[in-house]
């Protein structure tokens, strides 16, 4: 068994949940079979559900932050980028402190190698495109109420 600590973060809103099928237990056979494949150790599930990704102020978040400081966790793992935040200020608060406590960020779907120069620029590209998306929706859901009022 590969000595790696895992923590497998699943967040998951309830709109999130409905309209693109990311529920928690299809998240979390995913993760389960990419720690297979890495012969990583699973650590612990934290999951945040019914919680949007627009804040970090989320309870699962902060437990696992707290455990990465007290040197539990030596790996970060999500389904996806956008599953972890919608914020590029929050990914890289983020990921300063991964790098703080030495854990490493790990995406099951997507391949990100955020020591070099060019890993870090893409990694800010797609959580801009994220953080564009989940802006988007809002303003789309405020036309929509306002709409509906009329």
């Amino acid at each position: 068994m590969n000595t790696k600590r895992v923590s497998l973060y699943i967040p998951v809103s309830t709109e999130e949940q409905a309209a693109e099928g990311y529920s928690i237990s299809w998240q979390r056979e995913r993760l389960k079979a990419f720690c297979v494949v890495q012969n990583w150790e699973t650590i612990k599930f934290y999951v945040d559900e019914g919680i949007s990704g627009r804040s970090t102020e989320r309870p699962a978040l902060m437990k696992m932050m707290k455990d990465m400081e007290n040197g539990l966790i030596d790996v970060l793992l999500v389904y996806r980028l956008d599953r972890l935040t919608r914020s590029v200020r929050d990914l890289h608060n983020i990921l300063d402190f991964l790098e703080k406590h030495n854990c490493q960020f790990r995406s099951a779907t997507e391949i990100y190698d955020t020591s070099t120069a060019m890993g870090r620029m893409f990694i800010t590209i797609v959580a801009a495109i994220a953080e564009w998306e989940s802006a988007n929706l809002g303003e789309r859901e405020r036309l929509g109420q306002i709409e509906k009022v009329r």
